[in-house]
């Protein structure tokens, strides 16, 4: 599971860290705010590649030289009947 998300210098996110609770998250905004960007950076982080299909240098911020993506993750183990 998901626990924080830390962003910098990813796309239009300069510096960001969120954290995620159990279950369902909602991300709301408006166009531009970095929601999509959000989801691209947890699918970069859990898949090593874009879901958008973008370069790497692409997603690297303007001005920036890099970006980077931290996160904290838990294994949660369910019992199964």
């Amino acid at each position: 599971m998901l626990i924080n998300l830390q962003l910098e210098g990813f796309r239009n996110l300069s510096k960001h860290s969120l954290d995620f609770a159990e279950g369902i998250n909602l991300f709301c905004g408006p166009n531009g705010a970095g929601k999509t960007n959000i989801l691209e950076a947890i699918g970069l982080f859990s898949l090593a590649k874009s879901c958008r299909g973008a370069k790497d240098v692409e997603m690297v911020g303007f001005g920036r030289e890099l970006a980077e993506i931290t996160a904290d993750i838990q294994n949660i183990k369910k019992k199964s009947r």
